[in-house]
């Protein structure tokens, strides 16, 4: 993580700890209108409840991102997860972190590998 200032890498190892630490449930529970999902920037993490964090994102709108669809909860449909066992963790971002949002979220896969992300 030498590519980055310091002030970056620990930002984003904070925001993954709090991703990581989030009790799962208190994650969003997956739904139709992803209601629960903010409309704001930030970073998320789809979670499993035992396999842990399987892809970190960004979105300038959350809520939209998964509204949308979403690749990772197609990932988990095909590896026949269950639903229930999955769930989206959350952190806003003002306009301060947002503006290197990208790099956050590059730190954050690089330290987390999680299995989707990679895909």
């Amino acid at each position: 993580m030498d590519d980055y200032p310091d002030y970056l890498v620990k930002e984003a190892l904070r925001l993954l700890d709090l991703l990581r630490s989030t009790p799962f449930e208190d994650d969003a529970p997956l739904s139709r209108q992803f209601k629960e999902l903010p409309a704001r920037p930030g970073i998320y993490a789809v979670k499993h409840q035992s396999l842990g964090i399987l892809y970190i994102g960004r979105s300038t709108i959350i809520r939209a991102r998964f509204r949308g669809g979403h690749k990772a909860l197609g990932w988990a449909f095909i590896d026949r997860l269950d639903p229930d066992d999955v769930r989206i963790a959350y952190v806003t971002l003002d306009f301060q972190w947002n503006r290197v949002s990208y790099q956050l979220e590059q730190i954050m896969i690089k330290n987390a590998r999680p299995p989707y992300s990679d895909r």
